[in-house]
């Protein structure tokens, strides 16, 4: 099946997204007011540039976290890393499966 990514410009509520849109390992999707196309780069993976695009909030948490601790730093500053890495783990469990509880 050919499919053409679009731009956000052309994407409305539920415009494009429910008429391209397919089941993948998670089942049908919760939420369908995101512009990107679900399932088109793997099928365990609903949206997988907004999921991949997250890496970075797990890379950087983590390595603050590793710098903030080798220096001892106040525990504000632990903390703070560990919240930009729950985020970003968040976000991609959601963008992944696409389901929110």
């Amino acid at each position: 099946m050919n499919r053409v990514l679009y731009s956000a410009s052309y994407c409305r509520r539920g415009a494009m997204a429910d008429s391209l849109d397919v089941n993948g390992y998670w089942g049908p999707t919760t939420l369908s007011t995101t512009c990107e196309m679900h399932y088109v780069v793997s099928s365990y993976i609903a949206e997988f540039y907004n999921t991949i695009s997250n890496v970075p909030f797990l890379l950087l948490g983590t390595l603050g976290l590793i710098n903030s601790l080798r220096q001892s730093f106040e525990k504000r500053f632990s903390i703070l890393n560990l919240a930009t890495m729950v985020v970003g783990l968040g976000s991609m469990l959601f963008h992944g499966t696409l389901y929110h509880a």
